[in-house]
């Protein structure tokens, strides 16, 4: 538990497109039953308003101060026209934590899932707390960046995502995604309690 806290004061997220890969701020991309395209079924769902609240809350000020070895800046939330998103980063270590709010992807992972062939990176990682997550991105970029983005399915039409961006001095020689699942971790405990 001490080793993977250690990783996580190392963690953080980088700067993202404004439409993620697989998420659309127009309609629903099917009129077929959710999920599709093989995406998991969310077993005992959240409401999918949960995508509705302040990023910024998503993470509590105890769990940043966790994952943080000082005080991050915290970007403001931002309406990037797809998500809403929320970032806290350590400029000194070049590390990062986003929080995204994917309220454009009302058919939840199954639009990802519909698109993963378009990916450099799609690896099926453990369920976060029984729920469903992939990492994903245009490019793999973990060893070259220490990036990862982390899609956790909460409702099968809802989605959220965590990016994190490890210490410079740590790029390469962790592995980022682990990080992104344990912060999507954190985010879905505050999520369930409805903090």
């Amino acid at each position: 538990m001490l080793a993977a806290a250690s990783i996580l004061l190392l963690a953080g997220c980088t700067e993202k497109p404004e439409t993620p890969p697989g998420a659309s701020s127009g309609p629903s991309l099917s009129k077929a039953a959710l999920p599709y395209a093989d995406a998991p079924t969310v077993e005992n769902p959240m409401s999918a308003s949960v995508i509705q609240r302040d990023p910024c809350d998503v993470l509590t000020p105890a769990q940043i101060s966790s994952l943080f070895q000082g005080k991050p800046e915290v970007q403001p939330a931002r309406d990037t026209g797809v998500a809403q998103q929320c970032r806290w980063a350590d400029i000194s270590r070049g590390s990062s934590i986003g929080i995204q709010l994917l309220y454009a992807a009302r058919d939840g992972l199954s639009q990802f899932y519909a698109k993963k062939q378009s990916n450099g990176l799609w690896q099926l990682l453990e369920p976060v707390q029984g729920y469903p997550a992939v990492a994903y991105g245009a490019k793999d970029t973990r060893q070259t960046l220490g990036d990862c983005s982390v899609l956790v399915g909460v409702a099968d039409n809802a989605v959220f995502e965590v990016d994190v961006n490890v210490a410079d001095a740590k790029a390469g020689t962790v592995d980022p995604c682990k990080d992104a699942r344990m912060v999507a971790d954190l985010a879905v405990t505050t999520l369930k309690s409805g903090a």
